[in-house]
């Protein structure tokens, strides 16, 4: 039997060793809770400030700027809540793109009972934010800007510190959802506020995450409970997902180069080979993105038919946001805000995504497959 392509690194990537090494110890044998008193405890506590100390300079930022989340949404909602909330002169409105992750849309409606309003940037025809409309935009004084660092669809890169450089300029707070740039391409801190990351998408465990925060007596706490970091993100520490997470950042960060030269040479692969084979397929991502990612249209194919044709044989991918994959027939809300052709491939539209765990032919042969569907 051929073996499977896991093409799907933007949804997660394969738990890194380092990580599970990392875990291990207190999966198995070190039980004791970080925030008890004796000594087991105590060396628990030990070890998540070691985690704490193990991230932060992989950010360049402060260990006290770390605050460790069960993941992405948790953050983006934490990150929205906290500068939504602030209070000061301007309006009250949120900003962010229609691309974002459901999260930070969701959070920003969560705000809608206490009066805060949103409103959405318009892009320009690579999907990027028009830096006008957002200078524009800022003269209103809004309570936040989220952007996200990298789109987890299409693979499209916010210019970051331009627009954290406008924001800061005009004295309004920035967060960025950086969950498919950490550990994947450099990731600058400079004017950001806030920033999320979620550990399964560089190697580490499912159900963790962290959101920096430049000041964190900004932070207003989502849930309430002990004094758990600062009393700001209460509840038990779960230790082995969280000296995972600072293995797998430690490492991703490491061979961050080596990793996105090969898979961005998986994706050209597959590019090339599908096109040959398939000269009708539209390609919705750039070279220019995100490294290995690839969205890919297929007129006259449904697109959540032909993720489970190339389940069948042996290829792992998603018609678009694994988050949304319900098993509805929903268009992605990415491809439509993007508009023009990309709105109108909306539901013939695959996302494939290599990783640094894919095998040097998996690209050609993952489009191989692909082939033998869309030619029989």
């Amino acid at each position: 039997m051929e073996h499977e392509i896991y093409a799907d690194h933007a949804a997660t990537a394969p738990l890194d060793p380092a990580a599970l090494e990392a875990m291990l110890p207190y999966l198995t044998q070190s039980y004791a809770n970080p925030a008890a008193l004796y000594r087991s405890g105590l060396q628990a506590r030990r070890r998540v400030e070691q985690a704490r100390h193990t991230v932060a300079p992989c950010l360049g930022c402060l260990p006290e700027q770390i605050f460790f989340t069960s993941g992405g949404s948790e953050g983006n909602t934490w990150a929205v809540f906290s500068g939504g909330r602030r209070e000061g002169p301007g309006s009250r409105e949120v900003l962010i793109t229609p691309i974002e992750h459901p999260s930070v849309a969701k959070a920003c409606q969560g705000l809608q009972p206490l009066g805060i309003g949103w409103k959405a940037l318009p892009l320009d025809g690579s999907g990027r934010v028009v830096a006008q409309a957002l200078e524009n935009a800022l003269q209103r004084r809004p309570r936040l800007v989220s952007v996200q660092y990298a789109n987890n669809e299409v693979g499209i890169l916010q210019d970051i510190p331009l627009i954290a450089g406008l924001c800061h300029s005009a004295q309004v707070p920035i967060h960025t959802d950086a969950v498919q740039a950490v550990g994947q391409i450099p990731v600058s801190l400079v004017d950001i506020d806030f920033l999320t990351a979620s550990a399964h998408k560089f190697g580490g465990p499912k159900g963790v995450g962290f959101l920096y925060a430049r000041e964190p007596s900004q932070l207003r706490p989502l849930i309430w409970g002990g004094s758990q970091q600062g009393g700001l993100r209460p509840g038990t520490e779960p230790v082995a997902l969280i000296v995972g997470m600072a293995a797998a950042l430690e490492n991703a960060c490491r061979t961050r180069e080596a990793r996105a030269a090969q898979k961005q040479r998986l994706a050209e692969a597959f590019c090339q080979t599908l096109l040959a084979g398939w000269p009708k397929a539209r390609l919705h991502s750039t070279l220019g993105g995100l490294p290995g990612i690839v969205s890919v249209a297929l007129p006259g194919w449904d697109a959540q038919g032909l993720t489970y044709r190339l389940d069948i044989a042996g290829v792992c991918v998603s018609p678009g946001a694994a988050c949304s994959n319900d098993g509805t027939a929903q268009p992605s809300h990415v491809l439509l805000a993007l508009g023009g052709q990309t709105a109108e491939d909306a539901r013939c539209t695959l996302r494939f995504s290599f990783g640094s765990a894919n095998r040097p032919e998996d690209g050609v042969e993952a489009a191989r497959r692909l082939l033998h569907i869309l030619q029989h």
